[in-house]
């Protein structure tokens, strides 16, 4: 894996802001993590959910979620355990081991069914969503909440997007899971259209005043600070011949920067295997799949970088004005 990540490492060493300054951060997570593990070995558990959830605030990965969950169901915290299990199945999509998560979020689940309550878990994109129950603001989103059978009215609100209302069925026999996109709020009509009155006077020409001509204006050369035909139609032209050049180079960065992202995350879930004890190996080879999966990805997104970086270098020419 080393081997196919060095061709990404290069490009990173050009394109990519230095990483040094967030080195002391992810050695610090590792730490963090490491000591976790040790508490979870010590059957430390409310020790380790603290080491783990200061590890992933430090450095974000997917596998710490399911480290969490074991603690929880450890210590007999079956909706949070729930919970975290989902967070983990969410943010490591290829994870081989997600029959086995969802197997076991089952057992809790048919656990949760003799209280006659089942968690509901509330996500949002973007999260940091206010979350009303029936009218009651509850938390914000990623939310969860335990809840009896029955009817709830779930209402989401972000700050500049369209409010979300849903109405969900709780069961005794299952968690309610719901996952709402929130749409960025549309401007009202009232400030889209400027009023007539006023439209009419940015389109309308106003009637030159001949009483305040002087005599000789018909003899005055035809002369005017407005910029002529001429300049004002070569303007566009200018921006019509370099809107491709920036198009391209803007594709260009935009691949290289992600590509950048995919290429750093592999490492750190390489490293991950290499550097942190597990508490389950399902973990570790989670790494391993999120590590080859993202590498594929960066170097495929270096392609396109390199594709548009050569297009934009033609386009330069051909246009003739950058």
């Amino acid at each position: 894996m080393t081997r196919r990540l060095l061709p990404i490492l290069l490009l990173l060493a050009v394109l990519a802001p230095p990483l040094s300054s967030r080195a002391d951060e992810v050695a610090d997570a590792k730490a963090r993590f490491r000591k976790g593990a040790e508490l979870y070995r010590a059957r430390q558990y409310r020790e380790a959910i603290a080491e783990f959830e200061e590890a992933y605030r430090l450095k974000p990965a997917g596998a710490i979620h399911y480290n969490v969950a074991q603690c929880h169901e450890k210590l007999g915290e079956w909706p949070a355990a729930i919970r975290s299990y989902h967070d983990y199945l969410r943010e490591a999509p290829e994870a081989n081991d997600r029959a086995v998560v969802r197997a076991a979020v089952k057992k809790l689940e048919e656990r949760l069914a003799a209280t006659g309550a089942q968690p509901l878990l509330v996500y949002s994109d973007p999260p940091g969503a206010d979350v009303r129950i029936d009218g009651r603001l509850r938390g914000v989103t990623p939310f969860h909440i335990v809840l009896p059978p029955g009817s709830y009215d779930v209402a989401l609100a972000l700050a500049g997007h369209e409010r979300v209302e849903q109405e969900i069925a709780m069961s005794s026999r299952a968690a309610q899971v719901l996952e709402l996109q929130l749409r960025p709020a549309q401007p009202s009509a009232a400030t889209e259209a400027p009023p007539a009155g006023a439209a009419q006077a940015l389109t309308a020409t106003p009637a030159p005043d001949l009483a305040a001509r002087p005599k000789d204006a018909a003899a005055a050369p035809r002369s005017s600070p407005l910029v002529s035909g001429t300049a004002a139609e070569a303007a566009p032209r200018r921006e019509k011949r370099r809107i491709y050049t920036w198009i391209a180079v803007g594709t260009a960065v935009a691949a290289a920067a992600t590509g950048g992202y995919f290429g750093w995350s592999a490492r750190q879930a390489e490293s991950a295997i290499d550097g942190m004890s597990q508490p389950s190996g399902t973990v570790s080879s989670g790494h391993a799949a999120d590590a080859t999966s993202r590498a594929h990805r960066a170097n495929a997104m270096f392609v396109v970088a390199g594709t548009a970086a050569a297009a934009s270098a033609t386009l330069f020419f051909v246009e003739k004005k950058f």
